[in-house]
């Protein structure tokens, strides 16, 4: 989102998060033993976070351990993964986790022949695409109730106000019956 789709006043949390993963097959950071580092962006002098709404994530497979340890994370489990190039790790790998033995299972099926992996795309595709259109949807059906609620609230203050009914404009701003009651009074 662009700093020019946020309405003056609008707060910045309409920001959706931006999440960046690079899987590297080199080095990045010879001193550092671990292979995965996670990036926020820090004020250089006071070392405060910029935003939580950006993070990079960087995972170096060269620094993967050989071997897999009984209390081997999750995320070293799916590195091991995307590194691996034999039948045995993936069958290992898929045998420790229920959602990498799906995604073997599905790269088994795309990596069958052209054709069915270009269906699996489409496929895959087309459901992202569902998926998001109706939450967008959804953001925009709440931003537009929102709005409304609003211009109707105003609507009912405006008429407290000039009907001078001072105590009912307190009291329905505490009390959400009795300003559904004073609505519908007004007709609004």
């Amino acid at each position: 989102m662009f700093t020019d789709q946020i309405k003056p006043g609008e707060s910045c949390h309409v920001f959706k998060k931006c999440v960046s993963i690079s899987i590297l097959n080199f080095t990045l950071f010879p001193g550092e033993a671990d292979f995965y580092s996670c990036f926020h962006i820090r004020e250089d002098t006071r070392n405060f976070l910029y935003t939580d709404k950006i993070e990079f994530h960087v995972i170096e497979l060269p620094k993967l351990p050989e071997e897999l340890q009984d209390d081997s994370s999750d995320l070293e489990l799916w590195a091991k993964f995307i590194d691996a190039e034999r039948k045995e790790v993936f069958d290992m790998l898929a045998d420790k986790n229920p959602y990498i033995e799906s995604a073997y299972q599905k790269l088994q099926i795309i990596s069958q022949d052209k054709d069915k992996r270009l269906e699996y795309e489409a496929r895959e595709k087309a459901i992202r695409d569902y998926n998001e259109g109706l939450l967008e949807a959804e953001e925009r059906g709440i931003a537009i109730g929102q709005e409304r609620g609003m211009e109707r609230l105003n609507k009912l203050n405006t008429f407290l106000l000039q009907n001078k009914r001072y105590d009912d404009l307190e009291r329905s701003a505490n009390d959400a019956d009795f300003q559904q009651q004073l609505m519908r009074e007004y007709g609004i």
